[in-house]
């Protein structure tokens, strides 16, 4: 890695971690929330939900944008409304209104972010070591995911606006250093006619069997993560602050495995991990219906962590390699928008899979994962990488 290139990758590993950490700090008080305003849970999965709706909309729109105009812009300008977001709703605490809009906005933001800091890393990056530092990548957002939501919890105890307004402040310093430091990574083409490409094209073609794996990876973990506390308190009777510890040693996990296994994997070896991550997850599934105890439950956690992180890490990296120079933000976008669907839609039907049995939405979880590998096998069978 030359110092020019490992500068830039320090860079936006940092811009990764303050923008997940800002975000993460936030999460124990949704339910906190709920109370205060006094009204139905169902509110906190359409708060949820509003935020993906939001990044499945606007993630195309950046995509296309940041081929013509630059990363950098996107950066910064997602930085701004990302602050501005988590700022208006800790001044008007009190209006459940402001929190719908400022996800809303959140959300809208995410999109620019993720298309601007994915398509930076694809800029400066080979084919033969994109696979590498995008787990470099993939830790730091880890890291922030793992220490938010306990310095957002302690918080929380100050006032439910707290965390909001640290995440602003957060969220500030990443937009200032970005201004700073982070410089344009995007060189456009001039000769290329704009236009040839559209996102629905992909799916005809060989990536977008990846394409769909992608969908069919986050609809099941998203499902999971939302059915996970409901086995728990049906199974062991699991509290909040147990459930808390094990998302945060299935985050220390997988930090690891983005830091630390998929770092040292080469090009032309990201097959072998996957199916090893889908493996992983498949065993998880298939044991959850029969949880026993939290050691067993942490058991599971590790293994669905462990694996997602192998399996949607080396999917973005392989994604971003299928793109054309001047297409990279489209394909990423394309990418965030699948995840965002899937991030709606499974939550939904697998909470639908829970009332008819607590069994059925891991079985079902099962059955994603098999349909998935299958996916991913097809799509190195048709670049003939497998037989």
């Amino acid at each position: 890695m030359t110092e020019n290139l490992k500068e830039k990758i320090l860079f936006i590993m940092l811009i990764q971690f303050l923008i997940y950490f800002g975000f993460s700090m936030i999460i124990p008080v949704m339910p906190e929330l709920v109370v205060v305003f006094g009204v139905s849970t169902l509110h906190l999965g359409f708060i949820i939900a509003i935020y993906s709706i939001a990044s499945f909309i606007s993630a195309p729109f950046f995509g296309t944008l940041s081929d013509r105009i630059g990363r950098r812009p996107l950066l910064i300008g997602g930085l701004f409304v990302f602050m501005l977001s988590f700022l208006v709703f800790a001044i008007f605490s009190n209006s459940l209104a402001v929190l719908y809009i400022s996800r809303f906005i959140a959300g809208m933001a995410s999109g620019a972010l993720y298309v601007a800091t994915t398509s930076m890393v694809a800029d400066i990056t080979s084919i033969e070591t994109r696979t590498k530092y995008m787990g470099l990548i993939g830790m730091a957002m880890g890291i922030g995911f793992v220490f938010g939501p306990g310095i957002g919890g302690l918080l929380a105890s100050v006032s439910v606006s707290a965390p909001f307004f640290m995440t602003a402040i957060i969220i500030f310093i990443a937009l200032i250093f970005s201004v700073l430091k982070i410089q344009e990574t995007y060189r456009s083409n001039t000769d290329i006619e704009r236009g040839i490409t559209v996102q629905k094209e992909y799916f005809i073609q060989p990536v977008g069997i990846l394409l769909v794996a992608t969908f069919v990876v986050m609809f099941m973990m998203s499902g999971m993560e939302s059915t996970f506390q409901l086995l728990g308190k049906e199974k062991i009777d699991i509290t909040p602050g147990e459930m808390g510890v094990l998302f945060f040693i299935g985050g220390i996990f997988n930090a690891i495995i983005q830091g630390g296994v998929i770092r040292k994997l080469k090009d032309g070896q990201e097959y072998g991990a996957m199916i090893i991550g889908q493996a992983m997850a498949l065993i998880a599934f298939i044991m959850l219906p029969f949880m026993t105890g939290l050691f067993y439950a942490g058991i599971c956690i590790v293994l669905l962590m462990s694996g997602n992180a192998l399996v949607r890490t080396l999917m973005t990296s392989q994604i971003t390699k299928e793109a054309r120079h001047h297409e990279v933000g489209k394909m990423t976008a394309t990418t965030y928008s699948l995840d965002s669907l899937g991030r709606i839609v499974g939550p939904i039907f697998f909470n639908i899979l829970f009332l008819i049995h607590y069994g059925v939405p891991f079985v079902f979880g099962a059955l994603l994962v098999l349909l998935s590998t299958f996916f991913i096998y097809q799509y190195y069978r048709k670049r003939g990488q497998v037989a």
